[in-house]
């Protein structure tokens, strides 16, 4: 036998979070709420973190009487507070920074110098709030789509009941439904939705771009309803692989060789098919342990299958008996009736008295702007696309559904609508404004939706 020794002379240094403000410590404007939740511990039988990173408001000191609404910037996980844009006081001269990390770095210090302006030409003059991104990790992704799931735990009432309530007792937020907004791009844009048409009393306002599939008619792809197989088009005599994704990402596009912003190019071009994709993930992790997109989606959206694992929606022979890519019609069924956005608004619009339905508890729509690329990358303009045609049918729909288009071209993933004046611009550059499109919006509805007597001052300076 041979006697192997092994003698460990390197230690990998344990990383050091950069913290929410990306400088270590919190900083004037930017705080770290952390609260420890019970009912996800319960779950998880372990301590669960919820954090937030949160951007309190130009004046907050000066105001001390003031109380503000609350917005929340859903999206992946990330240490540092990045809406969509992020909040930075270096300047774009100062740094050695070409092609899109020069556009990243000027537009984060424009968002600082609007959000600390005392101007009223500045955005969010009339538009103070408190803006908190949220990290929820979990083991199978790096956030937990922010709903509660019997695979995932019960993160929607967590965020909701737990973390909310203490973003706003640390930070003077108004603490009422009427005064809170959410907004994301891709899996927040999907959560964004989700947790306004979940949760409708507790939520003023949702912007909502780019979402995950919203409706299962179209997830991607596949209809999960209809088609038999979500790897092939149903066909009796050819075998036609379903596309899963197209063309490329286009929200860090600059043209070559310089720190210009510019729009993709659609060609339709196929990168992946759903089965590839799938087979990917499946190779990182079987049974659901990739850690991929697909994964996620069915750990969230599924019910527990027989193993205790998320049931799979369709057949991805990681597990005997079935027929590769077949789908499951009682996950389906499953998925339809708790997780179809698209069907939630179909079947409970009208639901209850005029007043008690979720088209009034939903202002009929005008809490919700929703966008996405006409090319968008992942087909997720499909879903879209079907609640337009539900809106369509639907006389006393107010919301606004934008499917971007630019010189007759599709955007592709993640359009979040044009710029505030309505001019066209890149998704390399619209991305950046997510709270320069949003709050003044969000501002004009909590003003207009304020009870009697509410604390205004935040809309005063």
């Amino acid at each position: 036998d041979v006697v192997l020794s092994l003698t460990l002379t390197e230690e990998t240094p344990v990383p050091v979070s950069p913290g929410c403000s990306g400088k270590g410590a919190d900083t004037e404007y930017i705080k770290t709420v952390r609260v420890e939740s019970q009912r996800l511990a319960e779950f998880w039988g372990a301590p669960m973190l919820l954090e937030a990173c949160v951007l309190l408001p130009y004046g907050f000191d000066d105001h001390p009487d003031a109380k503000y609404p609350l917005v929340i910037a859903h999206g992946h996980y990330s240490a540092t507070f990045a809406p969509g844009g992020r909040f930075d006081d270096e300047p774009v001269e100062s740094m050695n920074v070409t092609g899109y990390d020069y556009v990243d770095q000027l537009y984060a210090n424009y968002l600082y110098n609007n959000w600390t302006s005392p101007d009223t030409s500045s955005p969010f003059y009339g538009a103070r709030m408190l803006v908190a991104t949220i990290n929820h990790p979990v083991p199978f992704f790096d956030d937990s789509y922010a709903v509660d799931s019997v695979n995932v735990g019960p993160y929607g009432a967590a965020i909701l009941e737990d973390l909310i309530p203490e973003i706003e007792r640390q930070y003077r937020g108004l603490g009422e439904g009427y005064a809170r907004g959410v907004f994301g791009g891709s899996t927040g844009g999907w959560i964004s939705l989700a947790t306004q048409l979940f949760y409708p009393d507790d939520y003023n306002a949702a912007a909502v771009a780019c979402p995950d599939p919203i409706a299962f008619t179209s997830y991607a792809t596949v209809d999960v309803y209809e088609n038999a197989n979500a790897y092939y088009y149903d066909s009796s005599f050819k075998k036609t692989p379903r596309p899963g994704a197209r063309d490329a990402y286009s929200g860090t596009t600059v043209e070559p060789g310089t720190t210009t912003p510019t729009f993709g190019v659609p060609r339709g071009d196929t990168q992946a098919t759903v089965e590839e994709m799938n087979r990917r993930e499946n190779v990182l992790g079987p049974l659901g342990a990739s850690c991929g997109q697909w994964n996620i989606w069915e750990a969230v959206f599924s019910p527990k299958g027989a193993d205790g694992l998320p049931a799979p929606i369709w057949c991805k022979g990681d597990r005997a008996g079935c027929e590769y890519g077949a789908i499951d019609p009682a996950v389906a069924n499953y998925w339809r009736d708790n997780y179809d956005l698209v069907d939630l608004l179909r079947r409970n619009w009208y639901d209850g008295t005029a007043r008690e339905s979720l088209a009034s508890r939903l202002d009929y729509g005008e809490k919700l702007q929703i966008f996405v690329g006409g090319s968008d990358t992942f087909f997720l303009n499909n879903a879209v696309m079907d609640l337009q045609d539900w809106a369509s049918e639907t006389p006393d729909f107010r919301g606004n559904i934008t499917i971007g288009t630019h010189d007759g071209r599709g955007y592709e993933h993640c359009f979040n609508g044009y710029l505030p004046d309505g001019t066209v611009a890149p998704n390399a550059v619209t991305r950046e404004l997510y709270l320069q499109k949003f709050l003044p919006w969000m501002a004009t509805r909590f003003e207009a939706s304020a009870p009697d007597g509410a604390n205004l001052e935040w809309r005063t300076y």
